[in-house]
């Protein structure tokens, strides 16, 4: 159980830094992770988690970034918007769609992270961790149908499946 600095992202006093790949996650889910991984490697995907833990100064910062503009803004399938054409609240909107307020996200309680397929990723890309790279013909679709069929074996679900 999380006490209410945890839950809030203001502690780290749950979490656990992974090296090997570089991570910080809940330390009940490091196990069930890394033997995840361990799974996903056999069936040739570099399973690495490219946002975990996050404090509530992180998400602070993501959250003033994108609506000040200075960070890309997202509508709900992953296309780009003008962050400051946008009302004040239709800028809240489309960042909800995407970030927690900061002491409401998930990622502060260390046990939710995005995760993509190292190997897949192109040479000199960074992921953005938008639909069209887990949709067929993106570079993660493979991972997509891995975890799939694979995560509920290791206890991991998809809190977002659906909005």
């Amino acid at each position: 159980m999380l006490d209410l600095r945890e839950l809030t992202g203001r502690a780290r006093t749950h979490v656990v830094d992974l090296d090997m790949p570089r991570c910080t996650l809940h330390r009940d889910v490091v196990e069930p992770f890394l033997a995840m991984r361990g799974a996903a490697l056999a069936a040739g995907l570099d399973l690495v988690a490219v946002s975990s833990f996050r404090d509530f100064d992180r998400q602070r910062a993501i959250w003033n970034a994108k609506f000040r503009g200075e960070r890309p803004l997202l509508d709900r399938d992953g296309r780009p918007l003008e962050a400051l054409a946008l009302s004040p609240e239709a800028r809240v909107e489309a960042i909800l769609g995407w970030s927690a307020l900061p002491g409401a996200s998930r990622h502060h309680w260390g046990s939710d992270f995005d995760v993509i397929d190292r190997a897949a990723l192109p040479v000199g890309a960074a992921p953005q961790l938008i639909p069209a790279e887990f949709a067929a013909g993106g570079p993660f679709a493979r991972l997509d149908v891995w975890l799939a069929d694979n995560m509920p074996r290791f206890g991991f679900f998809r809190p977002y499946s659906t909005d």
